[in-house]
C-alpha cells in the first residue's frame, strides 16, 4: 500500500485583489521551509512578490491581476508546499515570546486589519507617517520644534516592522538565460 504524503495545511487569513495572506501553522518558526517556498515560488507564473514571517507562520503572496490564486494554490500543492484548508476557529492566545516580538506581531495584525478595512489603501506605516506629519504641523504652528521624540518613535516602529517581516524580491531567482 502506497503511503499518502501529507502536506502542511495553509488557510487564507485575508484576500484582496492581487494579494492573499496565508497562515501555515505547522511551519511556525521554520525559516528553512519559508526559504524553500521563496525558491520554488520563483518558478510560479504570476507571482510578483512574496513576504513571509516564519515566527508568525504567515505568507503574503502578491500576484498579477490576470493570475487567479487557485492556480498558485494548485502549483503549491503540486510541488508539495502546502494544501489549502479551512481556517480554524479563532482562539486568542499569547505565546511566550519576547515583548519586542509580541509587539511586532501585534503591529502586523493591526496592519492586516487596517489594510482590510481600507481595501488595501492604507497600512500602519502610512498611518504612522501621517500622524507624525500631523504632530509636526501642530507643533510647528505653536512655534515648537519636536525633533527627538518623533525621531525616536519613528526608529522604534521601523525596527519593529523590519523585525516582523522579511521581503523577498523574486527577480533574484530568475533564470539569466
Amino acid at each position: 500500500m502506497k503511503a499518502i504524503k501529507k502536506y502542511p495545511g495553509a488557510y487564507i487569513k485575508h484576500q484582496l485583489p492581487g494579494r492573499v495572506r496565508l497562515k501555515i501553522p505547522q511551519k511556525r518558526g521554520d525559516f528553512d521551509y519559508f526559504e524553500r517556498l521563496a525558491e520554488l515560488f520563483s518558478d510560479c507564473p504570476g507571482i510578483t512578490q512574496l513576504q513571509f514571517n516564519p515566527p508568525a507562520a504567515s505568507l503574503l503572496i502578491c500576484h498579477g491581476a490576470e493570475t487567479q490564486f487557485l492556480h498558485i494554490a494548485e502549483f503549491a500543492h503540486t510541488n508539495g508546499l502546502f494544501t489549502l484548508i479551512d481556517p480554524p476557529e479563532e482562539i486568542i492566545t499569547i505565546p511566550h515570546l519576547p515583548l519586542a516580538r509580541l509587539t511586532a506581531d501585534g503591529l502586523g495584525n493591526m496592519d492586516e486589519l487596517l489594510m482590510g478595512f481600507s481595501r488595501g489603501r492604507l497600512d500602519s506605516r502610512t498611518l504612522l507617517i501621517m500622524a507624525l506629519i500631523g504632530l509636526a504641523v501642530r507643533q510647528g504652528s505653536r512655534g515648537n520644534i519636536m525633533g527627538a521624540a518623533s525621531s525616536l518613535i519613528w526608529y522604534a516602529f521601523r525596527l519593529l516592522k523590519e523585525e516582523s517581516e522579511k521581503t523577498f524580491d523574486l527577480s533574484k531567482y530568475d533564470d539569466p538565460l
